[in-house]
């Protein structure tokens, strides 16, 4: 202040570039890209100033101007990593893994010791799904950190990446061996467990994981979908009433308990359930929907089509929802009104498999638009491709068009898959009986009566014995 301003290029220079820092300490960076520019035009051989300059252009999301200026700054002063490394993060932003994985590359080999370049560089693989040379590089980096839980970490995420999964579970041991409060990695474990189909395995880490971290409600929710599915209903019930105890109004939690329940036959205890979960307050249209559906199993029908309502008033574009109704109309001999709130569900999610094979198999059974009804359940298992329910549901749309060979081949593949299900053998046996294979016919139908069908399919089977 007071003094003359200087005259020559090189203070000049170094006055606009010191007036562009005040500018970044004060965020105005429009302010700091015209100083810097100013700076260079006077004196534009300095690696720093171009360096900053790009700083800016990549805080203002302008990455192919600071690529230029990180090129330049690159040419000035070889030596200098700091280009480099920003000029991988600007080739990143703009998607050019191959130019980025090159610039860490050459920082790598400048700084063979340095652990963010190798890194950046196995981060850069993976981006580029090159997870074989992602893995290479985090082994080196292990050799470098070896008590670095990270680094185990991230490299067991490669290996399951590349479906190494056991390979994946031994580095992240190793994580918890190294850090054993490390959540993600006991979650890992449960996860990579449940690929090996070792559910008590998964539950064993998932307990670890809960452990240290008492108040995550997806792992109650994780955990309690594998006790479930490993037949502990007790610990499974235990679980969400857990969670419903710290965390009354988790929606989903009332849902998943209810289901249980229902798969109980404990229709009553599964309204309860969720009852207690809407006097709470919980205004969530998937609670609703899930009483209406508790109630429809009870044949409360006008009931759960007032939950239904309930649940649209919410969220008139929840598919799960119309769903629900369209099953219910079904159920209450209102085709159209079915067709039309599965087709809704559909457009609403063109993924939801199972409108697609409910719409495809009313279709069926009607004898109605059979070519539309193969159509739908090929896109349920487009989706879903072992689903036996829907392998029946094929079968039976190529038993209904006259089709008795393919769907005599579907049809066993469906009773292999869900040996439980009274229905597919139902559908076989009709299949067998087509065919003239009667002995096999009557094996089917038994089997069928002996699962304890619902009324209106024990009649059906009633009557096909009496045909045969």
């Amino acid at each position: 202040m007071g003094q003359p301003r200087p005259s020559d290029a090189f203070s000049m220079s170094l006055a606009h570039y010191m007036t562009g820092i005040i500018c970044d300490n004060e965020s105005a960076t429009e302010d700091a890209i015209k100083e810097y520019k100013a700076a260079i035009s006077l004196e534009p051989n300095v690696s720093l100033i171009h360096t900053r300059l790009a700083v800016d252009y990549i805080l203002t999301k302008n990455e192919i101007p600071a690529v230029e200026e990180l090129k330049t700054a690159k040419s000035l002063d070889p030596a200098d990593a700091r280009p480099k490394f920003l000029l991988a993060l600007a080739y990143t932003s703009l998607n050019r893994f191959e130019d980025a994985r090159k610039e860490y590359e050459e920082i790598a080999r400048m700084n063979p010791d340095s652990v963010w370049a190798l890194s950046s560089l196995a981060d850069i693989f993976v981006l580029q799904q090159k997870m074989a040379e992602a893995a290479a590089v985090y082994e080196k980096l292990i050799e470098k950190k070896k008590d670095a839980a990270i680094l185990y970490f991230n490299l067991g995420v490669i290996y399951s990446r590349m479906g190494k999964t056991d390979e994946a579970i031994e580095k992240l041991k190793e994580a918890v061996r190294i850090e054993p409060g490390y959540v993600e990695a006991y979650i890992g474990l449960g996860i990579l467990h449940e690929i090996k189909k070792d559910d008590k395995g998964a539950i064993r880490y998932f307990e670890k994981a809960l452990e240290k971290e008492p108040f995550n409600p997806r792992l109650y929710h994780h955990l309690g979908t594998l006790y479930y599915k490993d037949k502990n209903i007790v610990a499974s019930i235990r679980l969400y009433e857990r969670l419903l105890k710290s965390n009354p109004n988790d929606a989903e939690a009332y849902i998943e308990l209810s289901n249980i329940y229902l798969s109980r036959g404990k229709t009553n205890k599964a309204g309860t359930v969720l009852e207690r979960g809407v006097k709470r307050g919980t205004r969530d249209a998937a609670l609703y929907a899930a009483l209406g559906y508790a109630n429809s199993v009870q044949d409360k029908n006008d009931k759960a089509l007032e939950f239904y309502n309930k649940a649209l008033e919410i969220d008139r574009n929840e598919p799960r929802v119309h769903f629900y109704i369209g099953a219910l109309y079904e159920k209450l001999g209102n085709s159209e009104g079915a067709y039309k709130e599965l087709r809704e569900a559909i457009r609403l999610d063109p993924e939801f498999s199972e409108a697609y094979n409910y719409l495809g198999f009313m279709l069926a059974d009607r004898g109605q638009d059979l070519d539309e009804s193969v159509l739908l359940i090929k896109k349920a298992l487009e989706l879903d491709p072992d689903n036996g329910a829907y392998i029946d549901s094929l079968g039976w749309a190529y038993f209904k068009k006259g089709m008795t060979d393919e769907a005599l081949i579907e049809l066993e593949k469906a009773v292999n898959l869900d040996p439980e299900d009274p229905e597919i053998r139902y559908h076989l046996g009709e299949v067998y009986l087509k065919k003239g294979m009667k002995n096999k016919a009557r094996g089917e139908l038994k089997k069928a009566l002996e699962l304890k069908p619902r009324q209106d399919l024990r009649d059906k089977i009633m009557k096909s014995i009496g045909k045969r």
